[in-house]
């Protein structure tokens, strides 16, 4: 707060309310319980399964496995896989989240001090300025710095 001065910082809030505008709170809300809700199906369908445990050695079929066990055991396995190409597409998803409420910002001509509170920001937070794009479009929810300003710059471009 003391890096940025308040018209940074009503940009910043420019670019947060058009999260809320374009509704990608309601929308990662309502992807999260459809994951959590997909996740403990297919956990019910996989519970009974005592192929899957013989197969790490739980092999005495009347002792009961314990549902932590289980359920590591699905979530180390069988979710795994899964877990991964989803997460990948909810980065993919919140980063064009984060494009879309730039442009909001913009709209409300706050992309200047909109970029300037978010270089400093990132200089505060001593956020990467140029990762791998192959590493950043994996593991980052928000884009790169460089990536978003250059945007942001294209779009004040096409405005003018």
């Amino acid at each position: 707060m003391e890096q940025v001065h308040d018209d940074e910082i009503l940009a910043i809030l420019g670019h947060e309310l058009g999260h809320w505008k374009m509704g990608h709170t309601v929308k990662n809300f309502v992807i999260t319980q459809l994951y959590s809700g997909a996740l403990f199906y297919i956990f019910s369908l996989c519970y009974n399964s005592n192929d899957l445990y013989r197969a790490f050695g739980f092999n005495d079929v009347d002792r009961p496995i314990p549902t932590i066990m289980a359920l590591l055991l699905f979530l180390g396995t069988i979710w795994a896989p899964i877990s991964k190409v989803i997460g990948f597409a909810m980065t993919l998803f919140s980063r064009k989240c984060e494009y879309e409420a730039d442009e909001f910002a913009l709209n409300l001509g706050m992309s200047k001090k909109l970029q300037s509170g978010l270089c400093k920001i990132h200089l505060e937070n001593l956020g990467a300025m140029c990762p791998d794009p192959l590493y950043s479009t994996y593991h980052y929810s928000h884009p790169p710095l460089v990536e978003r300003l250059s945007a942001m710059m294209k779009l004040d471009k096409k405005s003018k």
